[in-house]
């Protein structure tokens, strides 16, 4: 008789009926049971996952595949190996996609107090490269404040920043267009052109704020170009220069109507001298910040006549108007010819991790460079333990589906002992030993079904409460992730493997004759 014969029949349905009761136990504990052993698999498989998730993260972290190489200033050639790693049949031989170099710094900014703070920064001598697009990645960036990458110069005037050095060290509570770097600035300047002087050298000399990001690689706090750096060290932002007091640059964001801002700078500018003057809307991509507006200028046009000291009124008076909602005065910092200061490091970037240890030998020998061990075996590891957690992630899988097997085969042969009378009459009266074996194995089918569906379901919603009470790791990583291939294979050899079980279990138990079964023989 056909499967589709014998499930249209009466005795399969009252036999499904009955025996399927008692398959079950006693208030469903088989079901139960049953459906704890697979949840405890399932959520075994969820945390592999998402730990080969995170560790896959990791490996591909751009953060994690830069290796920065310190500059001794010593016997090594550090100018030979920066020009060797121009050759691209070298950066292909190693698996480099790229490099650059950057000075270290700790540079003072103020906070919101008015006091300096010391922050971490690097300063890149290119701005444009795959480290800082990683960085300006949507999982990095603060709720989305960022400036678009292609909008970077690597003569930008511009910072990214961390939200600890942000919030925590200079103390903002809101995302400004600029912050305010603390800038060598002659004393003078404040008897001479009204300038705030802070600790009798210092002046608030405003930068744009580009990103407010997570994190920064070997935690700095800012990194920014290294152009505006040497540009600082030359002094280009002494505010002890004319130039810069004696006009007026805001920035406008687009919430402000600019024809009413510029209406109400030319009026004000007007009650406090009878100097000529005239504006313009400007554009300065240096000074360009993560929000969106624009520049407006006024310019006196005689310099050597302005007051600086009614211009500082004026400032006053538009800042008092508009800076709640923004506008911010900024300078339009002069070029000058920059000092020569050598970097402090090359960072280079790898496609992957394996061949960091023989790029290292290769630095060793060639231009006598040491790159700190430490890095090459951090990023070694990471090859290893992603390998391993691979193996683990299987052997947990496959250790669960023999704790399967063995709870149904356990099932199955007491459940056997308890009727094995009837099953023995039901071959008396011709029953074949394939119907019996089909009517159980898709009894079984049903039961592993349901309790692959309710124990999906369980661990499903324990992986949706976890990320809503925030049990999560680096803000995003859940330490749990149920779907993948990896599940769905599993569940498949799941229910392969219990088919077949109950096949074979039942298949063995039913060798037996009718007599030898009703007599227990």
């Amino acid at each position: 008789m056909k499967l589709r014969d014998i499930i249209k029949t009466d005795y399969f349905k009252l036999f499904v009926k009955r025996e399927g009761k008692v398959v079950l136990g006693k208030h469903y504990s088989s079901l139960w049971l049953l459906c704890c052993v697979m949840t405890a698999t399932f959520l075994a498989i969820a945390f592999s996952n998402a730990s080969l998730n995170y560790l896959s993260f990791k490996m591909n972290d751009p953060f994690i595949n830069w290796v920065d190489v310190q500059n001794s200033f010593g016997e090594s050639d550090f100018k030979g190996f920066e020009a060797a790693l121009q050759d691209p049949e070298l950066l292909a031989q190693y698996h480099c996609k790229g490099s650059h170099t950057d000075k270290y710094w700790y540079s003072l900014y103020f906070n919101t107090n008015n006091n300096g703070r010391n922050l971490k920064c690097r300063y890149f001598a290119d701005i444009q490269t795959p480290l800082v697009q990683a960085i300006l990645d949507d999982d990095n960036v603060i709720g989305g404040n960022r400036i678009d990458f292609e909008m970077l110069d690597k003569m930008s005037y511009g910072v990214i920043i961390t939200q600890d050095a942000l919030y925590n060290k200079l103390g903002y509570t809101e995302i400004p267009p600029y912050i305010y770097y603390m800038s060598a600035c002659d004393p003078e300047a404040e008897e001479n052109y009204g300038v705030d002087i802070y600790s009798e050298e210092f002046a608030k000399v405003p930068v744009p704020v580009l990103a407010v990001v997570k994190r920064l690689p070997t935690n700095m706090d800012i990194i920014g170009t290294k152009y505006f750096y040497l540009q600082d060290l030359s002094w280009a932002m002494n505010l002890n220069e004319p130039s810069y007091l004696s006009s007026f640059v805001y920035f406008v964001p687009e919430k402000v109507n600019k024809a009413k801002f510029i209406e109400t700078l030319e009026q004000t500018v007007a009650e406090h001298t009878d100097m000529s003057y005239y504006t313009m809307e400007e554009n300065l991509p240096r000074m360009r910040n993560l929000y969106d507006g624009g520049f407006v200028s006024l310019y006196f046009d005689y310099e050597d006549d302005v007051d600086f000291m009614v211009n500082k009124e004026i400032n006053n008076a538009i800042i008092e108007k508009f800076g709640k909602d923004g506008v911010v005065r900024i300078y339009r910092y002069n070029e000058v010819d920059t000092i020569n200061d050598p970097d402090d490091y090359i960072s280079i970037h790898f496609e992957d991790l394996d061949m960091v240890a023989a790029f290292q030998a290769y630095a060793k020998e060639n231009f006598k460079i040491d790159i700190e061990m430490s890095q090459i075996t951090a990023k070694e590891n990471f090859n290893e333990v992603s390998i391993m957690a691979n193996i683990l992630s299987w052997t947990m899988i496959v250790f669960a589906i023999v704790c399967i097997t063995l709870f149904i085969i356990n099932l199955l042969q007491s459940y056997f002992q308890k009727v094995k009378r009837n099953l023995g009459t039901f071959k008396a009266f011709g029953i074949s030993n394939y119907e019996l074996i089909a009517i159980y194995v898709l009894i079984m089918i049903a039961i592993i079904v349901a309790s692959v569906a309710m124990s999906l379901c369980a661990a499903w919603l324990i992986e949706g409460l976890l990320q809503l009470f925030g049990v999560v790791r680096d803000a995003s990583f859940g330490y749990l992730s149920l779907w993948s291939a990896k599940t769905i294979v599993s569940v498949l050899i799941i229910i392969a493997s219990s088919v077949y079980t109950v096949y074979a279990v039942m298949r063995n138990l039913l060798k037996a004759t009718p007599g030898d079964l009703i007599y227990d023989r």
